[in-house]
């Protein structure tokens, strides 16, 4: 704004006064798109190293999360989610944050940076772009795969698929579009990106755009994979969060806290991991041999396979079974009309 000095030299200028000032409006900055999600991208005040976006830790820890820290952290963010069931689980929006994440060995911590930079539903007080929420199963330039629609199904397509890429890192494999620890690889900015860790080059294979928040190089005009670095570096200091767990590791196979040393065969992808130091580790086809207690598939004469642990199957008229601890069936005489044994939650049920 100019000032306006207005001096009366002669009394006619008395009359005619001063006039109207002199007001330059301030430059409105002008909102940026996102290219793919259609969101808006907020300034970059943080810049991050495009080789090397977030910790693998970042992606893979959060043991300590549970539903209700996820539930007031929707509430202090304003979100639709805090009030939101979805019909297909019959859960919370933050127990299936929670659940899905880990269940394939995922931080829920990372789930809200992903869901935010995809469909901005953690922030946003409408379900608008509820039904992708994660962006999993919508490539560039194309709808979403129907399977995929749906806020669980978002959730749990994300964090297999994270889970999947990380497998294949962990067993020294590139991933499914070629993206690998210590190997350069162009992005479609494009950018020339060498991935100095799992969790970088997991985060491209999700997402092969660096955008807007990055260093080096990167697309002002898409968030990217930087952008999930910003919104996760952001959310991890706006909340409390219990980030590990020192009693053991919430296995979203399970259902539940398991002990330290605990070995979980993942209903995800019948991978075994161990709980070590609160997160789950390994990824291996065998059992390892020093597991404090474990929990297998079971084998089910009745559908002659192997099941994850919490399955329910009816094996007679009058006896449900659920798979239980150390490979055991449990009797689980309500799991026909409640859904529910001795474990918990029937992971599926099979009746006669």
């Amino acid at each position: 704004m100019k000032l306006h000095l207005c001096v009366l030299l002669v009394p006619a200028l008395l009359a005619a006064g001063c006039g109207p000032l002199d007001e330059t409006p301030e430059p409105v900055p002008e909102l940026v798109i996102d290219e793919l999600t259609g969101q808006v991208l907020q300034e970059a005040t943080t810049k991050y190293d495009m080789h090397r976006l977030l910790e693998d830790s970042d992606v893979t820890g959060g043991t300590g999360i549970t539903p209700a820290q996820v539930q007031a952290f929707l509430q202090q963010q304003g979100s639709y989610l805090a009030g939101y069931t979805d019909p297909a689980y019959g859960k919370t929006a933050a127990t299936l944050i929670v659940e899905r994440s880990r269940a394939s060995n995922i931080s829920p911590l990372y789930m809200l940076a992903r869901i935010q930079g995809e469909s901005s539903l953690i922030q946003s007080g409408t379900s608008t772009n509820l039904s992708k929420a994660t962006g999993c199963g919508c490539p560039d330039g194309s709808g979403c795969d129907a399977q995929y629609v749906g806020f669980g199904k978002q959730v749990e397509c994300a964090a297999k698929k994270m889970r999947g890429y990380l497998t294949d890192l962990e067993a020294g494999r590139a991933t499914i579009s070629g993206w690998k620890t210590g190997v350069t690889k162009s992005t479609s900015d494009p950018c020339s990106v060498k991935p100095v860790n799992h969790a970088t080059a997991a985060l491209y294979t999700y997402t092969p755009w660096v955008g807007a928040y990055a260093i080096q190089c990167g697309r002002t005009t898409v968030g990217g994979s930087s952008l999930m670095a910003s919104i996760y570096n952001r959310y991890k200091t706006a909340y409390p969060w219990t980030l590990d767990s020192a009693q053991g590791c919430y296995s979203g196979t399970v259902d539940a806290t398991v002990p330290e040393g605990s070995c979980v065969q993942s209903s995800s992808d019948a991978l075994w991991r161990q709980c070590s130091q609160g997160v789950f580790i390994g990824g291996t086809t065998a059992k390892p041999s020093n597991c404090n207690v474990s929990f297998p598939y079971c084998v089910s004469t009745r559908l002659g396979r192997g099941v994850p642990v919490r399955t329910c199957v009816q094996v007679s008229s009058t006896l449900w079974q659920q798979c239980g601890a150390e490979g055991v069936w449990r009797d689980a005489p309500g799991a026909g009309s409640t859904g529910v044994g001795p474990m918990g939650t029937c992971y599926a049920a099979y009746a006669l």
